[in-house]
């Protein structure tokens, strides 16, 4: 069929308009739909087996073997479902195959046969030589160059081994839930080794002592093996209403009170009201202080309600949250137990006009026992626990020692912050602990170290802090895991979780900037000029 010349050159300009006016071209690398996997931190076929005080932040499954093949929760802890050889945990393992086979259709980019380490990498879909093993020793880097929605896809024929202490980095925009590892084998992730990305094994997956990963660990006809490990279920930016939580003071002594403060916040232009009762289910040994305290800035009408002795705090339906800002919810809660106690607000457990949360939100209460005999402990809180996008946040990490002699660190204690999230261009470093050594973050970096010597005083605490930031919205949960704290008193038994919260630009992408105005108006001209030309040609 002939087009007529006006049609055409509307069409031309069209394309041309298209071209110039998206910042972000498609790229070769697509991500997949993982359907209902998306909320599994661990999904395995054959078995889980946990050793030691892993933590799963999101859903745990298997199938088709059932509850039988899960061993080691307790003392593993998941922050999340459970679903053993059920209809989600089989429907989410078909998802897993059918994305599995979608990214090993994806044609390559680029070839890689020597080890990731040193790597910087652009969006793309990079592949090992046929039946051929990846290895990553060191930091490897995936630059979205400012791109959030840009994807990384690694394509790996047999196996993929990372190094002790090895790290993926994903910076300038880049978000954890666009990396994908497609093994046609089993992966490892050696000692200590902080992972991003979503790992879709043929086989097993195994995280050695220490090693985390910011994504999802899927195996799908193998295995899945932690060892003091933690799996955090990355979230997307989103622009729905979102969840943020913290304790202050994060560590009390038992018997104390803290203030658990509940943040929703809302990026849109229209105020988001709370459609279902928003509830907070306490985690088993913390309750309500006698004097509840309970109170809330968000708008509305309806009491919040928490009764002394309680394990419940909500905030009624009807209540809202202004437009393009936050309100709380705030209650105190005591403890009489010693321990470390994780509060968490699931997906999906905010739900409003303008959406539902798209992200957990997840905060840790250290309890403190009574007596001499027990070993120090982490709690450690973000605040504020929600920013908006590029803001600052203050990450403040609390030892304590409940013995009567000093606690002295025999090693550094490191906290790796979560994939997108790095020190602030000011990191404002700082610690009361004791001894000598300075604490070191570098602006931009992704680590916080308090350096062996430092000392925690007898029957005291003292804390480490740094200012934090990060660019892309999202949920982002930084944990220190049972041990990370090593001292002349021993080590911290349980883990110390706190989830920041970062709110997108409203609309930032629906806005245009001058440059973008600029091609929109070159488009046209196009447009304008292809019409009076073929016009003139035609005459």
């Amino acid at each position: 069929m002939k087009m007529k010349g006006k049609s055409f050159s509307l069409l031309i300009g069209a394309g041309f308009a298209a071209l110039l006016y998206d910042p972000f071209p498609t790229l070769a690398a697509t991500a997949p739909d993982l359907g209902q996997a998306k909320s599994f931190g661990v999904l395995a076929a054959s078995a889980v087996t946990n050793t030691g005080p892993s933590v799963i932040i999101g859903d745990l499954g298997i199938s088709p073997n059932n509850a039988s093949s899960v061993t080691g929760f307790p003392p593993g802890q998941v922050i999340g479902a459970t679903h053993f050889a059920d209809a989600v945990a089989l429907q989410a393992q078909n998802d897993v195959t059918t994305a599995y086979n979608d990214l090993a259709s994806q044609g390559c980019n680029t070839t890689i046969s020597a080890d990731l380490g040193g790597m910087t990498l652009i969006p793309g879909v990079y592949c090992s030589p046929p039946a051929s093993s990846m290895g990553l020793t060191g930091t490897v880097t995936l630059d979205a160059q400012g791109n959030p929605n840009a994807v990384f896809i690694f394509q790996i024929g047999s196996t993929l081994t990372t190094a002790s202490n090895s790290l993926v980095r994903v910076i300038n925009g880049g978000q954890s839930c666009n990396v994908f590892w497609q093994i046609g084998s089993s992966a490892t992730l050696g000692t200590g080794t902080t992972f991003a990305g979503n790992i879709l094994a043929l086989a097993s997956i195994t995280l050695t002592t220490g090693a985390s990963a910011n994504g999802r660990a899927l195996a799908r006809t193998g295995a899945v093996t932690l060892d003091g490990s933690t799996v955090s279920v990355c979230s997307p930016a989103s622009n729905t209403p979102t969840l943020g939580k913290a304790f202050s003071p994060a560590t009390i002594n038992a018997g104390g009170v803290s203030t658990l403060t509940i943040t929703l916040s809302n990026p849109t232009a229209t105020v988001a009201t709370l459609t279902a009762p928003l509830v907070d289910t306490l985690p088993s040994g913390v309750v309500i202080a006698p004097t509840p305290n309970v109170s809330t800035t968000c708008g509305g009408v309806g009491a919040p309600v928490a009764v002394a002795g309680g394990s419940t705090v909500t905030l009624p339906a009807g209540r809202s949250i202004p437009a393009n800002g936050s309100c709380t919810l705030t209650v105190s809660v005591t403890a009489a137990i010693g321990g470390s106690y994780i509060d968490i607000l699931s997906v999906g457990a905010l739900v409003t006009t303008g959406g539902t949360n798209a992200a957990p939100a997840v905060a840790t209460l250290t309890v403190v026992p009574p007596g001499s005999a027990n070993t120090p402990t982490l709690g450690k809180a973000f605040s504020p626990a929600t920013i908006n996008a590029g803001g600052v946040s203050t990450l403040t990490i609390t030892l304590t020692n409940p013995n009567a002699a000093v606690a002295t660190l025999t090693a550094s204690l490191i906290d790796t912050l979560p994939s997108g999230v790095v020190i602030a261009p000011t990191p404002n470093v700082s610690t009361t602990c004791g001894g000598v050594g300075a604490p070191v973050a570098v602006a931009g970096g992704s680590t916080v170290t308090l350096p062996a010597g430092r000392s925690i005083p007898a029957n005291g605490s003292c804390t480490l802090t740094v200012d934090v930031t990060a660019a892309i919205g999202g949920s982002y949960t930084d944990t220190l895991l049972a041990n990370a704290l090593m001292t002349s008193n021993g080590n911290n038994a349980g883990p110390a979780v706190a989830t920041l919260t970062v709110i997108p630009p409203l609309a930032a992408a629906s806005i245009p900037t001058l440059s973008e105005w600029a091609m929109i108006m070159l488009a046209g001209l196009l447009v304008l000029f292809g019409v009076a030309g073929i016009r003139r040609h035609a005459r």
